[in-house]
């Protein structure tokens, strides 16, 4: 008898392939082959297994209903089986034919007289043939196969009925088992259990998270193999107790349900509907010494209310005050993060409540300094850090009333903060406007292989997680910060930090708008005058996701910050983690085309104030045109507010808005006066920590002889291949004089093994990296054989 190749070696399967093959051995010096294997089943315990042996085992034949293609026929069809008689019996002459025979005991063929009718043409096999039974002549069960130490696997099983029940649900997966996998240990219902649930804590999970839909997907099988389980190890059967029986179990978490509690608190995104199961299962008594609020979704809730109220109280309290009762908050509630609720995003308060606790300690300190470089330079080391635990805060929060309360907090802390930092810039710049100089933009001097990434709207807290983001990526990062010419907004800070801001002047130009012109023509400075200027100057105008000559350089513009900062106030905030992202992929894309290095720029800054700035009024016969925070006096106009000389025309005069105020009302979002937030913004040169370029890959590699002939696509100048056992090891080449060998131009390279040993050996092509003097930096690599054929 052939072993088939499609039974896995070492399994049940193959075991009992095995003994069938041992039960038709016989000595050809003094014996005839036997006619057949004679196979008894009673119980029809194999029946399910009868397909997979008709597989492997062209001679194995089964009794019942005539279907001569399946093998299967009534006793007089097997005799001509047997007998060769049939066109269909084309095994092999040397096979013995195996007879299985369900539903039909040794006894029924041993009694001839009393041998039923259908069975009689088989009767006479008993005498030419062989039995495969076990020792003592019955039938081999299942059980009996697995422990019997006599033909059998002789494992350690347990006699007990769960156990045999186990083994009889779990026989469909139990076939394919190794049989080392089984060994070493005594075999109880839920080593076997396991089999048809190999994971049953997630599966418990997912019944009781879908308990009708998760069982309509399993067999009948697998569903009573999950009860046996369920029952041996967690006392809890899911047809008798239900779901609500479960779920009550689960979050008391008592012994082995910890596991599980733990298992959803890792990955609840999984069981989207267990909340409310759990919601329906929590027991009355909350004062048993075992109940663990953290289980309960009421709990929870519970605390998110006590939370929004202790917030809505802060609103009412003095800043210092306001701070101390949001740490206290934040030491009774810190720990419900960690609670399943807060995955579930049911806990947003909480989550809120870690960002407000770092607004409150960062609040604490004012921003103060002799002189705006002073105050420049403290914003930007930590004062930023208030601004970016505001957006975080808000950021997590939906619902108006957390909404609200997370703003009430906002309020009492952050803004008499902002705005006392505000007025003391405001104060120090009109003691000493000579520390508040505007540079000239260096970007016309760019080299080539540079592109400038303009974001409008970058404040600096955006661009610091946009730094950090970029070194996670592995790149490096140089930052800077500079000064916004006055007034902060796009129409004159952007030309003023871009490469043309020498073609630029404010002569003629439009000061209602802050417009300047182009200093060749005096027409107004539109969009499309200035990407012309761009590109007169050897810029590429690079719009979309195009990417341009990375040989050249290059000006892009992505995201929209202050565009979405206007629209949409406060809600900006849960905008902000899309367009840092946006910004990430479109700079990394710039790399991955060739681009060397990338000037991150931006225009200005801008306060958000969530329930609004405080309204200052602004007569409108002093102004020709009025912004939230600025406006363009009218020529002789005198007042009291701040005043500033616009950026490019001196001669025209801009009122500012004092402190964090706005001349329009309703404003939560707005920029044009001065403050650290608008005029300090940030410069970031960011640079590949590897070199960059299209991927490189190993594209074909050919053996003749054993020669090795390479073809490399993408490859730079320099670039070389080596062969090796070992693809990070420059002491494994198998190359002649173990040299790697270079590239050509046209991503060709060969290598020669010079030991004929080698051939047949298992080998790596690895591309290297030119830059690494000690080769070790692999790029691409492809696996071979030395001397084969590919």
């Amino acid at each position: 008898m052939s072993m088939a190749t499609t039974v896995r070696g070492g399994t049940v399967l193959f075991e009992l392939l095995r003994a069938l093959r041992h039960a038709g051995e016989y000595n050809a010096q003094d014996q005839s082959a036997p006619a057949a294997i004679l196979w008894t089943d009673k119980d029809r315990q194999w029946e399910p297994l009868a397909p997979r042996l008709r597989e492997a085992l062209p001679q194995f034949l089964i009794l019942g209903p005539y279907a001569p293609g399946e093998r299967t026929g009534p006793a007089i069809w097997i005799r001509c089986m047997i007998e060769r008689t049939l066109s269909e019996a084309n095994w092999s002459e040397s096979a013995i034919p195996i007879l299985y025979l369900p539903g039909v005991s040794r006894q029924e063929i041993r009694a001839v007289e009393e041998c039923p009718r259908e069975l009689l043409p088989l009767a006479e096999l008993q005498y030419r043939g062989v039995w495969f039974t076990q020792e003592n002549t019955k039938d081999w069960t299942v059980f009996a196969f697995l422990g019997s130490k006599r033909g059998g696997l002789a494992l350690d099983v347990a006699g007990d009925g769960a156990t045999r029940e186990s083994i009889r649900h779990a026989f469909a997966k139990l076939i394919d088992t190794p049989v080392a996998e089984l060994r070493g240990r005594r075999l109880h219902a839920t080593d076997f259990q396991v089999l048809l649930q190999p994971d049953l804590v997630k599966e418990l999970l997912r019944w009781l998270d879908a308990p009708a839909a998760t069982r309509h997907g399993w067999t009948a099988e697998e569903w009573q193999a999950f009860r046996g389980a369920c029952r041996e190890r967690y006392g809890f059967d899911p047809e008798k107790d239900g779901e609500l029986g479960g779920a009550e179990k689960l979050g008391a978490r008592e012994g082995s349900w910890d596991p599980v509690w733990r298992r959803l608190v890792e990955a609840p995104e999984a069981y989207p509907y267990l909340p409310e199961l759990l919601r329906r299962a929590k027991p009355r008594d909350e004062n048993n010494l075992f109940f663990h609020r953290e289980c309960w979704p009421q709990c929870n809730e519970a605390a998110e209310s006590e939370l929004r109220s202790g917030l809505d109280r802060v609103a009412s309290l003095g800043p210092d005050a306001a701070a101390t009762e949001i740490e206290k908050l934040e030491s009774l509630h810190a720990e419900r993060r960690g609670w399943v609720w807060a995955k579930f995003g049911l806990a947003p308060l909480a989550r809120a409540l870690e960002h407000l606790a770092l607004l409150a300690r960062a609040t604490r300190t004012k921003l103060g300094g002799e002189n705006p470089t002073a105050m420049a330079t403290a914003y930007a080391t930590w004062g930023w850090r208030a601004d970016a635990a505001v957006l975080d805060a808000l950021a997590g929060v939906f619902k108006a009333a957390d909404v609200a309360a997370v703003k009430a907090a906002i309020q009492a802390v952050y803004t008499p903060w902002l705005e006392a930092g505000a007025e003391r810039f405001q104060d120090r710049v009109r003691e000493t406007p000579a520390a508040y100089v505007v540079t000239p933009s260096a970007l016309r001097e760019v080299v080539a292989g540079t592109c400038i990434v303009f974001a409008d709207g970058l404040r600096l807290d955006l661009a610091k997680r946009l730094r950090a983001t970029l070194e996670t990526a592995e790149f490096l990062v140089e930052e800077s910060w500079r000064w916004v010419p006055m007034p902060p907004v796009t129409p004159t800070a952007k030309p003023a930090a871009s490469p043309v801001a020498d073609l630029v002047t404010g002569e003629g130009a439009d000061g209602e708008q802050f417009q300047p012109s182009v200093r060749a023509t005096g027409q107004p400075l539109t969009i499309d005058r200035f990407r012309k200027l761009l590109v007169d100057r050897g810029f590429q105008d690079l719009r979309g996701d195009d990417t341009g000559d990375p040989g050249g350089r290059a000006w892009t513009e992505h995201g929209q910050i202050d565009q979405r900062g206007h629209e949409e106030g406060a809600k900006l905030a849960r905008r902000v983690a899309e367009e840092i992202g946006g910004l990430v992929d479109r700079i990394q894309g710039l790399f991955d085309a060739g681009w060397r290095e990338i000037h991150v720029m931006t225009d200005h800054g801008w306060l958000l104030v969530p329930g609004g700035l405080p309204k200052i009024d602004m007569p409108h016969y002093l102004v020709e045109s009025r912004w939230s925070r600025c406006g363009t006096l009218k020529p002789g106009a005198k007042t009291d507010l701040p005043t500033a000389p616009w950026h490019w025309n001196p001669g025209v005069r801009i009122v500012l808005a004092p402190g964090i105020g706005s001349f329009l009302a309703g404003t939560e979002y707005s920029h044009g006066s001065l403050s650290l937030q608008e005029c300090v913004v940030p410069n970031l040169v960011v640079r590949a920590a590897q070199p960059s370029g299209p991927a490189a890959t190993v594209e074909s590699v050919r053996w003749t002889g054993l020669r090795c002939r390479v073809q490399v696509l993408g490859a730079r100048a320099g670039w070389q291949v080596d062969l090796r056992t070992k693809a990070g090891d420059p002491a494994s080449s198998l190359a002649q004089g173990r040299q790697p060998k270079a590239v050509g131009p046209d991503g060709a390279a060969s290598l020669v093994v010079d030991n004929p040993d080698h051939e047949g050996r298992a080998a790596t092509v690895v591309l290297l990296d030119p830059d690494d003097p000690g080769g070790r930096r692999v790029v691409a690599k492809h696996n071979t054989t030395v001397g084969d054929k590919e």
